[in-house]
């Protein structure tokens, strides 16, 4: 153990939408900063026999409409250019702009999913992995969408499936229920929706949910804190009303507006670093649930099946992938680690987000042997010890001005929704039937078209859900 290890009382765990590592820091690698990131002369080819080269021109919004593709389909065309070579052949990360295409993009539009950042436009990511740890080789937990890629952060596994599915409510033990029968805390905060709450071990257990305003920023005021706590972004632009102020949407899933996210990144990090006596036992995760087809050079290597199980025999394998063995990760994401304890640092080793679950689990509960949920995180790299300085640090951090968040405009609160926010409508839509009718919020979900409308929808289910 160390004096960072011994000090800790709590981790927090903020997880973003759909940026891959080289779209968001692949530029920022340079001599003083030696990360796996981008020369500049990495590409792909197009249908057509154009060349796509990466560029560091990305802009915050703009870029990527329609949303890439990121299903298991999309991401494993991307990985291999063909979507039906065996996972047990290595990677070439050649079929990004070709499956970009598939959205209906013209061959020469599709180059604009080699856009990466450059540094100066990400201050506050760039910021924080320049000056604590950057993971440059953590990986999304399996090729494919967002719900399976955050069930394995809540239990380190998906249950074999793959897909957008709404009901997640057989995905247990997690996390959470595993702290709680050990006597520890733990809480979601969200801001509009979780997917959490379809979780059959969370639901009925206000004490497992939060706001992100109301109650995560309070907590860390107060350094009240539970030991694990674990953060949602907002995923819909909302237009307020009744009593309601205007947000825009901070997850940076195509093609929200980037800077929001940087926004509230900026944001959780005050809120912990502004508390002296939480700062210095905390240990605070940034980290993406998947690459949303935005491009990434390192191929992402083979794993441990966290289950050991034969999906395509299960009962439920309409939600399954019989071609797909959870032996191969997902595409490689932005994973930053900050602690007083940690000094500026670039760490290689081989994590995915079961990684989150085990270091939790060696930190917070040391001394409780064969804890772990599946075999992911049984065998997932720990990252505890970056924790490696004898004395907190005092140094001044510089992420540049403060970030305001800005209300969407009229165009984004029209704009239609994406996949993944249509799922979350779906889902909000199947918790709300399982209230009385007179509880109900009295929307027809099958209305919900736009940004706007489904922010109220999800808001209005919230309410209900979760008063």
């Amino acid at each position: 153990m160390s004096a960072g290890t011994d000090a800790l009382k709590h981790i927090v765990v903020l997880m973003m939408e759909n940026r891959s590592f080289d779209h968001m820091l692949g530029f920022a690698k340079s001599p003083a900063w030696p990360i796996n990131g981008l020369t500049g002369s990495e590409n792909n080819a197009d249908s057509a026999g154009g060349v796509a080269q990466v560029s560091n021109d990305a802009t915050y919004a703009g870029d990527l409409t329609p949303d890439p593709g990121h299903s298991g389909f999309d991401s494993l065309t991307q990985l291999y250019g063909n979507p039906n070579t065996p996972v047990t052949q290595n990677p070439t990360m050649s079929g990004f702009v070709q499956s970009y295409e598939g959205k209906n993009v013209q061959p020469q539009d599709a180059h604009r999913i080699m856009k990466c950042f450059s540094a100066q436009n990400l201050p506050v990511l760039t910021g924080l992995a320049q000056q604590f740890c950057v993971c440059d080789n953590w990986f999304s937990s399996l090729p494919g969408p967002t719900f399976p890629n955050r069930a394995f952060m809540h239990a380190a596994t998906s249950m074999g499936r793959v897909d957008m599915g709404i009901d997640w409510s057989n995905l247990s033990p997690t996390i959470y229920e595993r702290l709680k029968e050990h006597g520890l805390d733990s809480v979601i905060y969200y801001h509009d929706s979780t997917m959490a709450s379809t979780f059959s071990g969370l639901a009925g257990d206000p004490g497992y949910f939060g706001s992100f305003d109301n109650d995560f920023l309070p907590a860390c005021a107060d350094n009240d804190l539970p030991p694990y706590s674990f953060l949602e972004p907002r995923f819909a632009n909302s237009a307020g009303g009744n009593g309601q102020l205007a947000y825009s949407a901070s997850d940076q899933h195509p093609d929200h507006n980037v800077r929001e996210g940087e926004a509230l990144i900026q944001t959780v990090f005050k809120a912990i670093w502004g508390n002296l006596k939480l700062r210095n036992s905390t240990l605070l995760v940034i980290v993406y649930d998947e690459h949303g087809g935005t491009y990434d050079h390192a191929a992402p290597p083979t794993t441990v099946s966290p289950d050991r199980k034969d999906w395509t025999n299960d009962p439920n394998s309409a939600d399954r992938d019989p071609s797909f063995d959870f032996t191969r990760l997902g595409v490689r994401v932005p994973a930053i680690l900050i602690s007083p304890y940690i000094p500026p640092r670039i760490d290689h080793t081989l994590y995915d987000h079961a990684s989150a679950i085990a270091t939790a689990f060696k930190l917070l509960l040391p001394n409780v042997p064969n804890i772990n949920l599946t075999q992911r995180d049984k065998n997932a790299n720990t990252f505890e010890g970056n924790l490696s300085l004898a004395q907190p640090r005092t140094d001044n951090i510089d992420l540049g001005p403060v970030i305001q968040s800005q209300p969407p405009t009229a165009a984004e609160l029209a704009q239609p929704i994406n996949d993944h926010l249509k799922a979350l409508v779906q889902q909000a839509a199947m918790l709300e039937q399982k209230l009385p009718a007179d509880q109900r919020s009295g929307i027809d979900p099958s209305t919900v078209q736009t940004e706007s409308q489904a922010a109220a929808y999800l808001s209005a289910v919230d309410a209900r859900i979760h008063p």
